[in-house]
């Protein structure tokens, strides 16, 4: 089995995946980011993971990594050469015949990289990626999975930590669909908080995707979601064509295996 591990900078999330005949999901595990965080303490958190799921850590042959935080990347790179004794593929920049068609190429995100691997591999390219993470990112693949750019907006999360952050006044709130669109004025401080992040996350995203679509080049660009929000999100947004939540763990496999064959 394959042990791909996504390093975000919320959280990060350990993935094993089986590829006898065809790629398919085991388990999957999330922890919270925390950069003081050893090698002992993962081998104690993930090896209780295994444990649960009747997994034994020798089962696992293969290990593949991306990160956007360097604390993170380290301690887990300490981990994985003191428990696994395997030697992971680390995926930066350089993604084997992937393009990188940005002014500076090493500014890209490994997992923007990862996911316009995963967008190719699903024979979903052309397409606009939005993942809703940390940050809210749109990325623009290419038909051949190049990685052509993209846009950066804050994260629904982010937003409402800092509104209650701020504002002295305002309440701490945590996001849920609102599926009536009557429910776009608040009557109470509340709901008006649940509108403006939920309503105002759905037109920014319609907004954004329809100022990249005038664009001729981009016009029949597919909508790929990704990222534990865009569920929250999809029946609200019509310009979403297909949703993949994996899309990051897909692309880590694949580069993998992809890398096997070098």
């Amino acid at each position: 089995m394959i042990l791909v591990i996504d390093c975000g900078n919320t959280n990060t999330v350990f993935a094993l995946y089986s590829y006898d005949n065809s790629i398919k999901k085991i388990a999957c595990w999330r922890i919270h980011n925390n950069s003081k965080r050893t090698a002992d303490s993962y081998y104690s958190w993930l090896s209780q993971m295994l444990k649960l799921s009747e997994i034994k850590i020798d089962d696992v042959t293969g290990i593949c990594i991306a990160s956007v935080v360097n604390e993170t990347l380290f301690n887990i790179k300490m981990f994985i050469k003191k428990y696994f004794k395997i030697n992971p593929l680390i995926i930066d920049n350089n993604i084997f015949g992937l393009k990188v068609n940005i002014d500076n190429p090493e500014e890209a995100g490994a997992d923007r990289l990862v996911n316009s691997f995963a967008v190719k591999c699903l024979k979903l390219s052309p397409a606009i990626v939005i993942d809703f993470g940390t940050a809210t990112t749109f990325d623009l693949v290419g038909v051949d999975g190049s990685y052509d750019g993209g846009i950066i907006a804050p994260g629904v999360n982010l937003s409402l930590e800092a509104l209650y952050l701020a504002a002295a006044r305002l309440p701490k709130v945590t996001l849920k669909p609102l599926s009536n669109k009557n429910s776009i004025v608040g009557k109470n401080t509340v709901n008006a908080m649940e509108s403006g992040i939920y309503w105002g996350y759905v037109s920014m995203i319609e907004g954004l995707i329809n100022k990249v679509k005038i664009l001729d080049e981009y016009k029949n660009y597919k909508v790929v979601a990704t990222g534990g929000l865009s569920d929250l999100f999809k029946k609200s947004l019509p310009c979403i064509d297909y949703i993949e939540e994996d899309l990051t763990l897909i692309g880590l496999v694949n580069l993998y295996l992809n890398n096997l064959k070098q």
